[in-house]
């Protein structure tokens, strides 16, 4: 008896459809049809949550692993992790350079007062336009790679690069604009 067989026969005994486990171990009904049909494996985090939740040992459904016909499943996607760093730290200088142009903006020119202004306006445009576009492309990426890693085997190993370099960009977004606002207070308080 494969996994996908041995999930099903206790999900059956103890009268639950897919989607009621699905709720329980949180996870989609589709990843328990998956699951089932042998296209995919749970993590081991969530095999001990299936364990828990069907009342069979951690041990038989592993027993039931090397029954299971592993090679459908897709390998860990290098390629994908790579895309999705590559764009973080795009992201990163993007929204970094928000607020050095800001600065730039605020600082006094010596130029024809007509030319300070357009001068200012670039700036300020410029540095808008690069936060936006650092906070949409950090969006995008990570939705595309959460989406993709849904359903995936390695699921772990995606969510973990996703933390991980979310918690980088979302640094590189507050940390410089609260330099910047700090910055905006104490020009203000000195003047």
């Amino acid at each position: 008896m494969n996994l996908g067989e041995k999930i099903s026969e206790a999900r059956r005994i103890k009268k639950i459809t897919q989607k009621e486990l699905a709720e329980r171990i949180n996870v989609s009904d589709k990843v328990i049809s998956k699951w089932e049909t042998g296209k995919s494996l749970p993590d081991v985090e969530t095999m001990l949550r299936i364990s828990k939740e069907l009342d069979v040992s951690i041990s038989e459904l592993y027993d039931c692993v090397g029954n299971t016909n592993t090679e459908r499943m897709e390998e860990y996607n290098e390629e994908r992790i790579w895309q999705y760093k590559k764009h973080t730290i795009i992201s990163c200088f993007l929204v970094v350079l928000f607020p050095i142009l800001l600065l730039l903006a605020a600082t006094e020119w010596t130029y024809i007062d007509y030319l300070q202004h357009v001068l200012m306006f670039i700036l300020v445009m410029s540095a808008i336009a690069s936060l936006i576009t650092g906070i949409a492309i950090q969006t995008v990426q990570f939705v595309r790679l959460y989406s993709y890693s849904k359903n995936k085997y390695y699921r772990s190993e995606y969510v973990r690069v996703l933390k991980k370099h979310g918690i980088m960009f979302l640094m590189c977004l507050f940390i410089p604009v609260l330099i910047f606002i700090s910055i905006v207070i104490i020009f203000n308080l000195l003047y």
